[in-house]
């Protein structure tokens, strides 16, 4: 897998008219990157990538653990990164360079890489957005089981529910259980965000208890095999009025229509257009705050973005999220969110979690 990406990276380099690829990951700056292309999981790394060699360098902490996972043979870093890079870029001046230039820091590109007069440093973090961006059999596969696993702990979750729980007790769980079903670690931080917190779309899990006649957003993902879920399930507890009923089964309807509408070959702000479509005509398109979507895969948030101002037009191995929601400020909230793959026949389903309306 490794091996087919340095190889695909090379031929973009030589699309590009690059000599070399430097990757800088210093305490994870470019962890996705370092991972996608060697399987190196380690928070530090220098790798310098031409067409017919990779240097890789680490900090002590690392050696043994890179060899293993990558296969190459990690020269360990002891210096300052200016005299490391000196030690490692060995071809011939004149070169160019590519580089992720969203991944490292003004400070060393105006004390480091701008002091390699002899060098062109090119921003090229593109060609690694292209390569990330269309997900292979395998990679789609992962972010399925990452799936299975975070539905498996909430389904876990949800049967241990107790009214007077704090969110911040059930997300614990929740995660507890997304490690005990085989998650590596848990996506991102779980929003727990119960009653009036509902409204806020990013309400990470509080000490607020939680109560009869509620709803529950609950947004969670598991990490496993270097591959993220995402997904959001909105949860009743007893009795809830109508309008929250109604508001519910309107999301369902933006949500479900637009999965239906999902193909290629279509710009992103058109299928953001069509759940927008569907909540404003219900008359709460104000309420609906945020973009329909965004990529999944190695990182939660990575390329293409689905929103109602994006260009880019779907593809085939496009895995990508479709969460409408709908915010009422100091009421409640309800979002619903899976993660689909764009197929040659539309798009395929990678979460089953039920999207019904539960109520515990």
């Amino acid at each position: 897998m490794f091996e087919n990406r340095i190889k695909k990276l090379r031929e973009k380099m030589l699309e590009k008219g690059l000599d070399a690829f430097l990757i800088i990951n210093i305490e994870n700056s470019s962890k996705p990157t370092s991972y996608y292309l060697t399987g190196f999981t380690g928070s530090f790394s220098v790798i310098f990538i031409t067409h017919n060699d990779i240097k890789f360098s680490t900090d002590g902490r690392y050696t043994e653990q890179a060899e293993k996972q990558t296969g190459i043979k990690p020269t360990l870093f002891k210096s300052k990164l200016s005299e490391e890079l000196n030690t490692i870029i060995t071809i011939p001046k004149g070169s160019k360079i590519g580089f992720e230039s969203n991944k490292v820091s003004s400070n060393i590109y105006i004390n480091i890489l701008k002091k390699f007069e002899n060098y062109e440093f090119v921003p090229a973090e593109d060609i690694i957005n292209e390569m990330r961006r269309i997900k292979t059999q395998q990679e789609i596969s992962f972010i399925k089981e990452a799936a299975v696993i975070a539905e498996k702990a909430l389904e876990e979750t949800l049967d241990t529910f107790k009214i007077g729980m704090t969110e911040k007790e059930f997300a614990a769980k929740l995660e507890y259980n997304m490690k005990l079903y085989g998650a590596d670690n848990y996506a991102f931080e779980t929003i727990v965000a119960s009653g009036y917190r509902g409204a806020l779309p990013h309400g990470i899990a509080s000490e607020k208890q939680i109560e009869n006649g509620e709803l529950i957003v609950i947004d969670f993902g598991a990490y496993a095999n270097g591959y993220n879920s995402d997904i959001t399930r909105t949860i009743a507890v007893g009795n809830i009025s109508e309008k929250q009923k109604e508001i519910y089964e309107l999301v369902l309807k933006a949500q479900k229509a637009a999965i239906a509408a999902a193909k290629s070959g279509m710009k992103y702000s058109e299928l953001d257009k069509v759940a927008r479509n569907i909540i404003s005509e219900g008359g709460y398109g104000e309420y609906f705050t945020h973009s329909l979507g965004h990529g999944l895969g190695i990182e939660v948030h990575e390329n293409p973005r689905v929103s109602k101002n994006s260009e880019t037009i779907s593809q085939v191995g496009d895995v990508i999220t479709i969460e409408p929601g709908i915010y009422l400020p100091g009421k409640f909230g309800v979002r619903i969110e899976d993660n689909i793959v764009i197929t040659e026949e539309g798009c395929e389903t990678l979460t089953s979690f039920d999207k019904n309306l539960i109520i515990l």
